[in-house]
């Protein structure tokens, strides 16, 4: 027997003396002792506090019941949050997902591709060793890949190369360029997370964050990420935990564009589209010909 149901059953034998010392011919034993298991077993049917607390945050996401399809839009499901009561609209068509960035990539497509096998999306990842966001918007990459694999959202994990820059207008002007050509297609910035061998930023991730949108944007710069010796990029397995973290914001409820991302079960084989070293110059666009620098 636990503690809490030998006090209460010492309490029960004390209330019975008492009760049948006035009325010998109840059998209040029976009556009281019922009422002891009771009790005991609703205490523990009843989740601690803290215990509570995690769930309830997890109800803030996504993890809400099925309700009907949206009228006119099969593709598009509605579930309704049970605590909340607010309705969150998921694509849930296979979605082809572009990611292109910086050697982040190593760790960050290989959760993403997690993902995108469980969720039966088709992945292509465009990793550019050393890259920036002069890089991509002053090259014709981003030009090519959009139109090569045409895809219908777009992951983009760039950044952590800039932070040592001043140039802020410039490269305001650079992602800004990077979205013109992504155009209406649906997507979110990862935000660099901070570098322990440059601990500071100069106004870069402002400027994104500025620059994007926050609907858009997640910042990772707070992120505390387990690295590799380099001290430079995150694990394996410090990416897979930062890449939850991204999806459970993508996932939120006001999200501009949901996809259907549920948390993968399983690890599945990187296969990286295409890989660019840091030598890599590509073709620089026509306005941007007598640009001396890209990066």
């Amino acid at each position: 027997m636990t503690k809490t149901k030998l006090t209460l059953a010492t309490l029960a034998m004390m209330l019975t003396t008492l009760v049948q010392a006035q009325c010998p011919d109840v059998d209040m034993l029976a009556e009281i002792d019922s009422i002891v298991n009771m009790v005991v077993d609703q205490q523990h049917a009843m989740p601690n506090s803290n215990a509570t607390a995690a769930n309830t945050t997890a109800d803030d996401g996504i993890d809400v019941d099925y309700t009907h399809d949206t009228p006119g839009r099969s593709s598009v499901k509605v579930y309704e949050n049970s605590n909340t009561h607010t309705t969150v609209q998921v694509d849930e068509r296979p979605q082809r997902i572009l990611l292109f960035g910086d050697s982040m990539l190593d760790g960050v497509g290989r959760r993403f591709q997690d993902y995108a096998d469980q969720n039966g999306h088709s992945l292509y990842t465009s990793i550019w060793y050393g890259s920036t966001t002069h890089m991509w918007a002053r090259t014709t990459e981003l030009d090519r890949l959009m139109d090569k694999v045409k895809p219908t959202f777009v992951i983009i994990s760039l950044g952590t190369n800039d932070l040592g820059y001043h140039d802020l207008q410039a490269r305001s002007e650079s992602v800004r360029e990077i979205l013109r050509v992504v155009g209406d297609i649906p997507y979110v910035w990862i935000g660099p997370a901070k570098l322990p061998k440059l601990n500071k930023d100069f106004g870069i991730v402002g400027m994104l964050r500025e620059t994007i949108g926050m609907e858009h944007f997640y910042d990772s710069y707070n992120e505390r990420l387990a690295r590799f010796p380099d001290n430079i990029h995150p694990t394996f397995a410090a990416s897979a935990v930062w890449i939850d973290k991204v999806v459970d914001w993508m996932n939120r409820p006001d999200a501009p564009h949901i996809i259907k991302m549920e948390r993968p079960v399983q690890k599945a084989k990187f296969r990286n589209y295409e890989t660019h070293q840091v030598r890599y110059k590509g073709t620089l666009k026509n306005k941007y010909a007598k640009t001396l620098s890209q990066r």
